[in-house]
Parts: structure tokens; C-alpha cells; sequence
């Protein structure tokens, strides 16, 4: 946005999502997962909040010391006409970015499923 170009009528809160029940789901799998103590397959986890996939996929890469490879076409999405920059600034607040080891993943995806 050039200098002296700002508009009032610019929608902040457009990149925000919510979907309570999806949240209640999300929360079910991370107190599931907490309960397996030391068998808990999620390593780290960040909710997608403020700035969306966009803050919280660079700060899980960077906490675990590892690179990555964004497929944003892949993330699923309600809204499927979303740009690959709305969906990278996403604001959906029932959203976080796990990471598990390879060994994990199986158990996880599973309780995810119930």
C-alpha cells in the first residue's frame, strides 16, 4: 500500500475464522494426547492466532530446529476460493500446527479420527 493511501473502508477482521465445534474437537485431541504422558506423540504446538499459518508454521520450524516445505493448497479449508495468501494470513482461531515425530504421527492421526 503506497504512503497516504490508506482507506476506512479496509476489513481488518477478514482473515478471521471460527468454528466453535471444530475448536471443542481440537481440544479433545490435545487433552487426549496430554493424558498419554510420556507416550504423547505431539512434540510442539502452536495455535494459529494472529497472523495465522503465517506466524505460527515459521516459529514451529524454527523451535524445532528444522526447515520446511508449505503446501497451502493442502491445508484444509472451508472456504475453498481463498487466495494462497488468505490462507497463509488465516486467521482461524480453531487451528494449530503440531509437530510429532514420524512414530507419532500414526497415533495422532488416529485421535484425530475418533
Amino acid at each position: 500500500m503506497a504512503q497516504g493511501s490508506a482507506n476506512d473502508d479496509v476489513d481488518y477482521a477478514s482473515v478471521q475464522r471460527d468454528n466453535a465445534e471444530l475448536e471443542r474437537r481440537c481440544q479433545e485431541v490435545i487433552d487426549a494426547c496430554w493424558q498419554l504422558g510420556d507416550s504423547n506423540p505431539i512434540l510442539l504446538i502452536h495455535d494459529v492466532g494472529a497472523g495465522g499459518l503465517s506466524n505460527a508454521i515459521p516459529e514451529v520450524l524454527h523451535d524445532s530446529g528444522h526447515g520446511g516445505k508449505i503446501d497451502l493448497r493442502s491445508v484444509p479449508n472451508t472456504e475453498m476460493g481463498m487466495s494462497p495468501m488468505e490462507i497463509w494470513c488465516n486467521e482461524a482461531q480453531e487451528r494449530y500446527v503440531i509437530a510429532c515425530d514420524r512414530t507419532g504421527l500414526k497415533q495422532l492421526e488416529e485421535l484425530c479420527k475418533r
